[in-house]
C-alpha cells in the first residue's frame, strides 16, 4: 500500500515539474537524493518500478523548457535509475543521442555546474554495468567527460572525473576490452607526447608552469588508476600496457629530470612508487597463500630509496618526508597480511615498512641529538633508541638516514623537524603497535629537548631565552602525537621505557613560561592519559617517601591550571583533577593528600557556581560527583560549603543551560549512593528529581532523573534484603535487629512496603505521569524499562495479587493526573530578545485551535512558547507538585492495561518515519505550503 502511495505522489511531482515556472527546492531535493541512495526497501521497490522510466522519458523530451533546478533534478534522477541495466535500456534506447550531445557539451562554459556535477553522477553510474560501458565507448562521451580535468573547474567536479577514468579503466580490465584500455590510456597520456623532454635541455619558469599545466591533470588521473588498491593487486592490462607498451616509467625518470615543480615531483614519484607494486603483483598476484621473498620486494626498496637519494641531491627536504609519508600510507593500504612483509639479512629480521617508517624518524633523532655538548652525544638513552633504529634497518635505510643527516646539518634543522613532525601526526593512526612504540620513543626524546630542567634538576642555561614560534609549533605537534599514540595504541614500558617517564618530562615542559593554549590542554591531556592508564597501584607506596618529585606536586600544577584565563586550559585541568579524584578511591589513595592540600575539590565547587564557561562548570560538577565516594574528600568540601546539597538543588532547578543541569542530576544520583543523607533532604531531593523527570525541557535532564528514580528503587530492594535481584533465604532486620526469615509472606510484606514508599515520594505518579502523555520516545522507554522491572520483581513474588484500590483513590490515570498542579517559577534571563510579533501569535494560536490533537500541542505550547512582545525573555521553571499521587494498584493496573512496548515501538517507527521516502516526497511536493488542514506545529 505504502509504495503505491509514494508511486502516487512520484506521479504527481512528475505533472508539477512539467511546468516551466516550477522552481525545485534544493534542501528538500538533496536529501530526497541522499534517501534515495539508500537500502530502504521503499527506495528498492520504486527503482524497480516499471513506469518510472516513461516518466523520466517524457520529461526529458521537454528538457530545455525547464527551469535549471529541475533540468539538475531530473539529470540526478536519471543517474539512479540507469544503475540498473533494464530502465538504462529503456531509456537511452528512445533518448540515447540527447543524452550523448548533452554530454558532448559537458565542457562548454554555458553548462551550470550543478548541471555538470548531475551529468557526472550519470557517467559513474554507467560504469556499473556493460551496457553503460558500451554506450560510452560507441558514442566517445569518455573523452569529453576525461577532458574536464584539464579546465578550470570546482574541485568535485575534477574529482569526479578521476573517479570516473579509474572505474571506467578497471570495468574495461574486468571484461578483458584490452584494445579500449589502450585507446583511454593513449588520450590520457597525450600531454606526454605533445612534449620532447630528450631535447629539452633547460625551461623557464614560464615554460615550465605550462608544461606543469598539462601534466598535473594526466598523472591525477594515472593516480586514481593506479591507487585502486582491491584491482592493483591482481594480473591486469592497465599495470602492463603502463610499463610495456607506454614505457612509462623511463618516461617519467626523464619528467624528473626535466622539471622542478614540487608538487609534480611528488605526483610522478607517487605515480613510480604505486606502479613498482603493481609491477611486484602482476608476477604474483596477492593472495592468501602467497608468500613474498626479499627478491620480490627488492625492486620496491630500491625505488623508495633512490627516490630519496634523488630529492637529497635536489635538497627538496619537505618533498622528500611527503614522500615517505605517501609511502608509509600506501603499503598500510595494500598489505593486508596478518604478518608484516619481512626477510632476514645477516641473521636480522628486516620489516619493509619499517625501514619507509626509519626515513620519517631521521629529522627528530636529528633534532634531539644536534645540541648536546659533546660528553652528551654518548647518553645511553639516546644511544640506544638510535640504536635499535639502526637494527631494525638494513644498510640502503643506514646510508639514506645518514645522507638526510647531513642535509639537514646543512639546512635549518629546526624548520624541517617542524615539517617532518607536522607530516607525522598523518601516520599516527596507520601503525602496528610495534611500530607505535618506535615512534613514540623517538618522539619522547624531541620532548625531552624541550624540558627545562637537565638531569640534575637545575635550570638549562639556554631556557633563559624566550622560545620561538618555529619550536613552540615543533613540540605541540610532537605532543599531540605522543597523545594520540599513547591513547590509540599499546605503548608499554616493555617496549618503551620512556613511557614512565613521560609524565615526569610533560610536567616539567609544563614550568616553561609563554606556553600557548593549545600547548598546555595537549599537555594536560597527556598528563590525564598517563595517570589514567600507566600508573600501577604499587607505585602508591613510594609517593609519600618521595616529596618534591613531580607526581608529589600534581596538585599544585592543578591548582594553577584551574585558574588560568583560557577556559580549555581549566577544562583540561578539571578533566585531570576527576581523574585523579576517580582512582584516589581505591587504586591510588596518596592522590587524596594533594587534593585536600591544595583544596581542589572545593575550588572546583567554586568554578561550579562562579565560573562564566557552562562546559568548565559541567566538568567541575563531574569532579564534586567523584568527590562524593572519598569521605576525606567529602568532609573537607562540606567544612567550607555546607550547603552544597541544596547548592546542587539549585543548579538542577535554576540553571539556565540542559547540559549543566543534566551534570548537577548526575551528582546528585552519585551523592544520594554515597553519601548519608536526612530525611529532611531526601524529602526534597524527591520533590526536585519528580520535577525534573516531568517539567525540564532538556530531554537528557528528564533521563537522568530516571536514572536517580532507578537507583532509589534499587536502594530501597536492597534495604529489604535483596541481592542481585533475588531475595536470599534470610536476612538480618534493622527494625527488630534479629535475623528474618524470607518466606513468600515476609517478601511480600517487604515489596508492599517498598511500593509504599515509592508511591509517597512520588516514583511511581513519575513513571505513570511519563507513559500516559506519551512523551519523547526515548523518555517512555526508559520510564518503561524501569516499571516493567519492578513489576517483574513483584509478579516473582506474586505481589499485584494482593494490591486492592482504597476507597478515596482515583479511579483511572486521568482523574490522578488532574490532580497534578504546576507552579511555573520565572527566573530573569540576562539576554533579552524580542518575542515574534502579535500576528504571528495569533497565527500560531488559530494553528492550535484548529488542531485536533489540542490537548496535546497546548501542554507543548504553555512550555515552550513566549508569545509576549518587547518584553524581558523569561527562564520558566516548571516545579510540578502532587496532591494526589498513584497508588501502587493504579500503578499497577495501568502499566498492564496497554501494550507500551508495542506503542514505543510505533513512536521508534513514526520518528524514523520522518526522513521516510513518502515524507521527503511531501517536503519536496510542498504540501505543508498548500494544505491548510496541515498543522503548522507538526513540522516540528
Amino acid at each position: 500500500m505504502e509504495n503505491v502511495v509514494i508511486q502516487n505522489k512520484l506521479k504527481i511531482l512528475f505533472e508539477k515539474i512539467s511546468d516551466p515556472k516550477y522552481v525545485m527546492n534544493n534542501y528538500y531535493a538533496d536529501h530526497f537524493f541522499i534517501k534515495i541512495n539508500s537500502s530502504d526497501p521503499d527506495v528498492t521497490s520504486l527503482k524497480t518500478w516499471p513506469l518510472l522510466p516513461d516518466l523520466v522519458i517524457e520529461a526529458l523530451s521537454h528538457m530545455e523548457k525547464y527551469h535549471n533546478t529541475v533540468k539538475v533534478f531530473l539529470t540526478r534522477i536519471l543517474g539512479v535509475i540507469v544503475q540498473g541495466e533494464v530502465h538504462f535500456s529503456k531509456i537511452f534506447s528512445k533518448k540515447g543521442d540527447e543524452i550523448a550531445k548533452s554530454f558532448n557539451e559537458i565542457n562548454s562554459q554555458n553548462m551550470d555546474s550543478s548541471l555538470r556535477v548531475a551529468y557526472m553522477e550519470v557517467a559513474l553510474s554507467l560504469v556499473n554495468h556493460n551496457p553503460g560501458i558500451d554506450w560510452l565507448l560507441e558514442s566517445g562521451v569518455w573523452k569529453d567527460i576525461l577532458s574536464l580535468c584539464n579546465e578550470n573547474r570546482t574541485v568535485f567536479v575534477v574529482r569526479q572525473t578521476y573517479k570516473f577514468a579509474s572505474l571506467f579503466l578497471w570495468k574495461l580490465n574486468s571484461i578483458g576490452n584490452d584494445v579500449s584500455i589502450k585507446e583511454i590510456l593513449t588520450f590520457i597520456l597525450k600531454p606526454i607526447s605533445n612534449h620532447d623532454f630528450i631535447r629539452i635541455d633547460s625551461l623557464t619558469c614560464e615554460e615550465e608552469d605550462v608544461i606543469c599545466k598539462t601534466l598535473e591533470p594526466m598523472f591525477q588521473i594515472l593516480l586514481a588508476v593506479v591507487s585502486y588498491e582491491d584491482h592493483i593487486k591482481t594480473q591486469n592490462y592497465i599495470v602492463d600496457f603502463l610499463l610495456k607498451d607506454f614505457k612509462m616509467v623511463p618516461y617519467c625518470y626523464v619528467i624528473m629530470d626535466r622539471l622542478r615543480r614540487e608538487d609534480i615531483i611528488l605526483l610522478i614519484t607517487k605515480f613510480l612508487f604505486w606502479m613498482t607494486i603493481g609491477k611486484i603483483f602482476l608476477v604474483k598476484p596477492m593472495a592468501l597463500n602467497v608468500e613474498y621473498s626479499r627478491e620480490d620486494l627488492m625492486e620496491l626498496s630500491v625505488n623508495y630509496f633512490n627516490t630519496i637519494q634523488f630529492l637529497i641531491q635536489r635538497r627538496c627536504a619537505t618533498l622528500i618526508f611527503d614522500f615517505c609519508n605517501a609511502c608509509n600510507l600506501i603499503w598500510g593500504c595494500i598489505w593486508n597480511k596478518p604478518k608484516p612483509a619481512m626477510w632476514e639479512l645477516d641473521g636480522r629480521k628486516v620489516e619493509l615498512q619499517k625501514q619507509l617508517l626509519v626515513i620519517c624518524l631521521v629529522p627528530s633523532v636529528v633534532y634531539a641529538t644536534y645540541k648536546r655538548p659533546s660528553a652528551d652525544k654518548h647518553d645511553a638513552r639516546v644511544n640506544d633508541i638510535l640504536a635499535k633504529i639502526m637494527d631494525s634497518s638494513c644498510e640502503h635505510t643506514a646510508r639514506t638516514a645518514y645522507a638526510l643527516r647531513d642535509l639537514m646539518m646543512q639546512l635549518d634543522i629546526q624548520s624541517i623537524t617542524l615539517q617532518s613532525v607536522k607530516r607525522l601526526t598523518c601516520l599516527k593512526d596507520n601503525l602496528n603497535n610495534e611500530q607505535a612504540n618506535l615512534v613514540f620513543q623517538t618522539l619522547f626524546y624531541v620532548l625531552q629537548e624541550y624540558n627545562p630542567i637537565n638531569d640534575n634538576g637545575e635550570l638549562k642555561t639556554e631556557e633563559n631565552d624566550e622560545d620561538d614560534q618555529e619550536k613552540v609549533l615543533v613540540m605541540t605537534y610532537v605532543l599531540d602525537s605522543l597523545l594520540s599514540l599513547v591513547k590509540n595504541y599499546n605503548i608499554n614500558w616493555q617496549e618503551s621505557l620512556e613511557i614512565l617517564c613521560l609524565y615526569s618530562v610533560v610536567f616539567k615542559v609544563l614550568k616553561r613560561q609563554n606556553l600557548t593554549c593549545k600547548f598546555v590542554v595537549t599537555a594536560l591531556n597527556v598528563i590525564t592519559i598517563t595517570v589514567k592508564k600507566f600508573l600501577p597501584p604499587n607505585l602508591s607506596l613510594l609517593l609519600d617517601a618521595k616529596p618534591g618529585s613531580p607526581m608529589h606536586e600534581l596538585g599544585k600544577l592543578i591548582y594553577m591550571k584551574m585558574h588560568d584565563f583560557h577556559w580549555e586550559v581549566r577544562d583540561s585541568a578539571l578533566e585531570l583533577l576527576y581523574v585523579c579524584t576517580d582512582i584516589s578511591f581505591i587504586k591510588f589513595p596518596p592522590f587524596q593528600k594533594q587534593i585536600i592540600s591544595n583544596d581542589l575539590i572545593n575550588v572546583a565547587m567554586t568554578m561550579v557556581l562562579n565560573d562564566h564557561e557552562y562546559y568548565v562548570h559541567v566538568s567541575a560538577l563531574k569532579c564534586v560527583g567523584a568527590a562524593s565516594k572519598v569521605c576525606p574528600l567529602w568532609e573537607h568540601l562540606k567544612a567550607q560549603f555546607p550547603d552544597v546539597q541544596e547548592q546542587l538543588l539549585s543548579i538542577l532547578s535554576n540553571n539556565p543551560e540542559g547540559i549543566v543541569r543534566k551534570e548537577a542530576c548526575s551528582v546528585l544520583c552519585e551523592i544520594y549512593q554515597n553519601v548519608k543523607l536526612n530525611y529532611n533532604f531526601k524529602v526534597t531531593l524527591y520533590d526536585h528529581m519528580v520535577s525534573a523527570a516531568l517539567s525540564d525541557f532538556h530531554w537528557e535532564v528528564q533521563l537522568t532523573a530516571l536514572k536517580f528514580w532507578k537507583i532509589v528503587i534499587q536502594s530501597l530492594l536492597n534495604d529489604q534484603g535483596m541481592l542481585d535481584g533475588t531475595f536470599p533465604p534470610v536476612t538480618f532486620s534493622r527494625e527488630t535487629r534479629k535475623i528474618v526469615t524470607l518466606n513468600q509472606t515476609e517478601i511480600q510484606k517487604r515489596l508492599m512496603r517498598i511500593l509504599e514508599e515509592l508511591a509517597a515520594i512520588g516514583c511511581l505518579t513519575v513513571l505513570l505521569k511519563l507513559l500516559h502523555d506519551e512523551t519523547e520516545v526515548e523518555i517512555m522507554d526508559t520510564a518503561f524499562t524501569i516499571a516493567t522491572e519492578l513489576l517483574d520483581i513483584l509478579d516473582r513474588y506474586k505481589v499485584p495479587k494482593s494490591l486492592t484500590p482504597s476507597e478515596n483513590e482515583p479511579k483511572n490515570v486521568n482523574d490522578l493526573l488532574n490532580k497534578i498542579k504546576l507552579d511555573n517559577i520565572h527566573v530573569e534571563n540576562c539576554v533579552v530578545e524580542e518575542s515574534d510579533n502579535s500576528k504571528k501569535a495569533e497565527n500560531v494560536i488559530e494553528s492550535i485551535l484548529k488542531a485536533d490533537d489540542i490537548n496535546l500541542l497546548a501542554n507543548i505550547y504553555e512550555r515552550h512558547m513566549s508569545l509576549q512582545p518587547n518584553e524581558p525573555n523569561i527562564t520558566s521553571v516548571s516545579r510540578t507538585k502532587f496532591l494526589r499521587f498513584a497508588s501502587p494498584f493504579l500503578f499497577v493496573s495501568f502499566i498492564r492495561s496497554k501494550d507500551f512496548k508495542k506503542i514505543i515501538e510505533q513512536k521508534h517507527n513514526w520518528k524514523h518515519g520522518i526522513k521516510s521516502l513518502s515524507s521527503l516526497l511531501d517536503d519536496v511536493l510542498g504540501i505543508y505550503e498548500v494544505n491548510d488542514e496541515i498543522n503548522s506545529l507538526d513540522c516540528y
